[in-house]
Order: C-alpha cells, then sequence, then structure tokens
C-alpha cells in the first residue's frame, strides 16, 4: 500500500470550474453571496487576492502584472457533477453576468443555468455566456442544501472545500 492515495494526481471533487474549449459549459451558481475582489501574480507564480474595497497587500508581485478584478462564487457543474469555485476573471463574462443580474427577467443567478462558451487560445480567447431558464432539478437542489464552501478562504491562499 502506497502513503499515497492512488488518486493522487487526478483532480478531487470540490475543484474549480474553468470552462474548456470548444465545448458548452453548463453551471448554476449556487452562492448566496459572490466574493468580489482583485487577483494579481507574485515574482514566485502565486496568486494574492483582497476584498473589492480592501488596500492591495504589499507582495513581491510580477511587474507585468496588474490586479485584476474577480467575482468568486460556487457553481454546480452538470458535466463533473460536483460543485466547484468558480473565480470570474474575465471582463466579457463579469459584464454578462452583471446585466444578467439586473435583468428582472432572469435576476439572481442560483434562478437559471448558465452555458460557457470559450474559444481560441491565449490572447485571442473569448468567452460567450447563454443564461438557459429552468426549474432547478434535484442534483443542484442538494448541492444547496449540502453548500460547505468558504469563499472568504481565497483571500488567504487556503482551500475553500477545508
Amino acid at each position: 500500500m502506497s502513503w499515497l492515495p492512488d488518486n493522487f494526481n487526478e483532480p478531487q471533487a470540490g475543484s474549480y470550474f474553468k470552462p474548456l474549449k470548444g465545448k458548452q459549459n453548463r453551471v448554476r451558481i449556487i452562492s448566496e453571496k459572490p466574493l468580489l475582489g482583485h487577483i494579481q501574480w507574485t515574482e514566485d507564480n502565486k496568486p494574492v487576492r483582497w476584498k473589492l474595497d480592501d488596500t492591495r497587500p504589499v507582495a513581491n508581485f510580477r511587474a507585468d502584472t496588474k490586479p485584476k478584478l474577480f467575482i468568486a462564487c460556487a457553481v454546480w457543474n452538470y458535466e463533473e457533477r460536483a460543485v466547484q469555485v468558480w473565480e470570474i476573471t474575465q471582463r466579457s463574462l463579469q459584464e454578462s453576468l452583471h446585466l444578467l443580474t439586473k435583468d428582472k427577467d432572469f435576476g439572481p443567478p442560483v434562478n437559471y443555468d448558465l452555458k460557457i462558451t470559450r474559444k481560441g487560445d491565449g490572447l485571442e480567447t473569448t468567452y460567450s455566456m447563454v443564461p438557459m431558464p429552468g426549474e432547478m432539478n434535484d442534483d443542484v437542489q442538494n448541492a444547496i442544501a449540502e453548500l460547505r464552501v468558504n469563499l472568504e478562504a481565497l483571500l488567504n491562499g487556503e482551500d475553500p472545500f477545508a
């Protein structure tokens, strides 16, 4: 028997959602409230996050980076059949989500699914978001009832699923 589990290199449940290229990625946001903040990368290639209205912490930030706005939330990923954390840093997705939440026909994103499409590579990557109205299925309802994600842990570099 190995000291490390056989699935050591495999992603574990409770991972992060990243839209896959060339397909429609269907999720439902299940967080009651998002975590809003900034993220910037250090010379050691580590992310440093802080809340939206907080002062930027002191760190050895890479000269080629600047703070990016992020929205973090828990989602139900239909394909993975798992709760994941989605850290949205893409401006186009942030703007689309903001418009949807202000729209009286949609409102809070817990009320509908989102289909996220990613195309291209590198600086040519584009994203689109389409809302999918409909009732919550049992998986989503159970995920909300059992939600144990601490988004604030991201601010300390900790695991939000711990």
